[in-house]
């Protein structure tokens, strides 16, 4: 079986429970900054992939809207399916990430080097409205 992104959020915090079920708190799309370059306090990228038994690699790269690498250090992680029907969770915690410039960003989500999915984030000027006015 291909691997399949079953559910994927931004969010301002998540875990996984005993039980194994992920709870997600706060998802997001959009960033709203007063100035570049702007950092983010704090952020989780939650994915649930259903994989084929064994062991794989998942990669979370963030690109900027030109679509060119814009995180240094792509967090990277083994993880183990073990095929009986149960979802795989990730949960990457990103701590004072950068931005430097507005616009859609985006999240590839990579299993075994191929891209399973993406989350976009959009990083908006604070106080300004569609057509480019700012609000008062």
């Amino acid at each position: 079986m291909e691997p399949e992104l079953r559910l994927a959020a931004l969010c301002d915090h998540a875990l996984v429970g005993q039980d194994g079920k992920v709870s997600v708190l706060g998802i997001f799309r959009n960033i709203s900054v007063s100035d570049l370059p702007a950092q983010h306090p704090r952020m989780f990228v939650v994915a649930v992939l259903g994989l084929d038994p064994g062991t794989h690699t998942v990669v979370v790269r963030l690109r900027d809207p030109e679509g060119r690498p814009a995180m240094q250090h792509a967090p990277e992680m083994t993880v183990q399916s073990s095929g009986d029907a149960q979802d795989v969770n990730v949960i990457v915690e990103l701590n004072n990430l950068s931005f430097t410039s507005y616009g859609v960003h985006t999240f590839d989500l990579d299993v075994d080097g191929r891209t399973v999915g993406s989350l976009a984030v959009s990083i908006v000027q604070m106080g300004a409205t569609p057509g480019g006015r700012r609000a008062n």
